[in-house]
């Protein structure tokens, strides 16, 4: 995911090659998530966690394309290591009480958190999950970054969010934060998906989009059984690639149109048949339906919550309806509506081919990823 994440930036961003400082920013990238990912101090952890930031911060102030990225990017700052910062005082406390850094790597551990401590390492990850709550830099970055910004950030800086609560599930007491998050949770989770339909603009409705569906990584952890820990997994890894292909299709659209205001948007299927089948295919690959493997994900979403709750069945369902309403709203409107009616069509753009390789790459990732969930 993470390799199909920055080849989609280099394939978007191929007019920047000249400068090479963006090939040392992706670098950085890949350093900070291989070394959280395979790291089992949770000091090391908690410094590639925030080591991931200073690249995004980069490619928003010399990338970004309005005035304001400057003040969005240092907000972007504050506003993480506000809620991250906590999480110093959980390293020496886990010093003090283990003699080391070094966590267990099983679910089941010795040393478990209090609620206090289990709610700040909770808020430390859920910040940049992001939760619903903690979430108001997300749509600011998203708009201020580039496309090939927005690509690294909603396909593998978010992830390391959920990653990171996976890492530290065996310290983390879930049943009590259980039933201090849950209720919250399952608010969250309808309420997001409703402020989707009521957004104008194109990449902030995929920035809201996407922390609808990450609510549900959350609540699979609270449920605290091996088998939703891995289909989080498997929730995380297919959206990782859903979400940056939404980012990419958003900033071809931007170069056809130039403008995200969905009103505007007109006439695409007469424009570029190809690119309006692509973009129908990704609608259906982000809302988890069969026959894309992020559907096993859902499924096990809804029946290891519903194992918490019976109530989840109503927040779930306003989700899903709520999902199928902003989802076709823009599409509709992006594809088959006349042209004629859009202030901005036919700007005598085009949408070069290599934008297709990594979105139908991407498409073929998947299928014979399906061989590979029959392991869990």
């Amino acid at each position: 995911m993470l390799f199909f994440v920055i080849a989609c930036s280099f394939v978007y961003s191929y007019n920047l090659s000249p400068y090479i400082h963006l090939y040392f920013v992706l670098f950085l990238i890949l350093f900070f998530c291989f070394f959280m990912f395979t790291t089992s101090s949770i000091f090391y952890i908690y410094l590639s966690y925030e080591g991931s930031l200073l690249p995004i911060l980069y490619i928003i102030v010399k990338w970004g394309s309005y005035p304001e990225r400057s003040l969005r990017a240092l907000i972007l700052l504050v506003y993480t290591s506000l809620f991250t910062f906590p999480f110093m005082y959980i390293l020496f406390y886990y010093f003090y009480t283990s003699g080391s850094f070094i966590f267990p790597l099983a679910l089941v551990s010795d040393v478990t958190f209090s609620m206090f401590f289990s709610f700040l390492a909770f808020i430390t990850f859920a910040v940049k999950l992001p939760i619903y709550g903690v979430h108001f830099w997300l749509p600011m970055a998203h708009v201020e970054a580039p496309t090939f910004g927005s690509i690294i950030l909603a396909g593998v800086l978010l992830k390391l969010g959920g990653i990171g609560l996976l890492r530290l599930s065996p310290l983390i007491s879930l049943s009590l934060l259980s039933t201090l998050l849950l209720s919250y949770l399952m608010f969250a989770l309808s309420f997001v998906t409703l402020i989707c339909c009521f957004q104008s603009d194109l990449k902030r409705l995929v920035a809201y989009s996407s922390v609808s569906h990450m609510i549900a990584i959350p609540i699979l952890l609270l449920s605290n059984s091996s088998l939703a820990f891995k289909s989080s997994v498997i929730l995380i890894f297919f959206h990782g690639i859903s979400s940056p292909l939404l980012f990419m299709c958003v900033g071809v659209i931007y170069s056809v149109f130039s403008t995200r205001q969905i009103v505007l948007l007109r006439g695409l299927l007469l424009f570029s048949p190809l690119f309006s089948l692509i973009l129908i295919i990704a609608f259906v690959f982000t809302m988890s339906t069969p026959p894309f493997p992020s559907y096993v994900a859902e499924v096990a979403f809804l029946v290891f919550s519903y194992s918490l709750t019976h109530y989840i069945i109503l927040p779930f369902f306003l989700f899903t309806f709520f999902s199928i309403v902003y989802n076709l709203n823009w599409l509709s409107s992006l594809i088959f509506f006349s042209p004629s009616y859009s202030l901005s069509c036919g700007s005598g753009s085009y949408i070069s081919y290599m934008c297709f390789l990594p979105m139908i790459f991407s498409f073929l990732v998947c299928f014979p990823s399906l061989y590979f969930i029959s392991f869990f």
